[in-house]
């Protein structure tokens, strides 16, 4: 993270409020059965394939995707069953122009859709103070 710029003519502070550059699909769905899940992604031409079985493993688990770059969010590790999730799929650094993300469980399709983000710039701490961020955001819901 870069230095920030404070104006000495005023009393602006920056904070180190940091951002992750990157596309994040929420899922939204009105269960979550156990089962074996599979959330399979094009982008770009691009396939990756993230994998998670509910009931969730205690504590924090390795990345569930065959990518570095991207990460399925796992929710309710430590709750009980009935309250555990797949939360979020996250692009981390990467900004596809075109995502189609299909969710299974046990084979069977859940949910699919296809998306062509639309990115925005932001500076968190302000227009004097890095970082500069890069992100889109969607849901997927069944």
């Amino acid at each position: 993270m870069g230095a920030c710029v404070v104006d000495p003519s005023s009393d602006k502070a920056c904070t180190m409020l940091g951002c992750q550059n990157g596309f994040v699909v929420a899922f939204q769905a009105s269960s979550w059965p156990t089962g074996s899940y599979q959330v399979a992604l094009e982008a770009d031409g691009r396939t990756v394939l993230c994998s998670a079985t509910i009931p969730l493993a205690k504590g924090t688990p390795a990345n569930a995707c065959d990518a570095d770059d991207v990460q399925l969010g796992l929710s309710g590790s430590e709750l009980a069953v009935a309250q555990q999730s797949l939360s979020e799929v996250r692009f981390l650094g990467t900004l596809p122009k075109q995502v189609r993300v299909i969710v299974r469980r046990d084979s069977s399709e859940l949910a699919e859709q296809t998306y062509s983000p639309t990115y925005k710039t932001s500076q968190p701490n302000g227009p004097a103070c890095e970082p500069t961020c890069t992100n889109a955001s969607d849901v997927l819901s069944w």
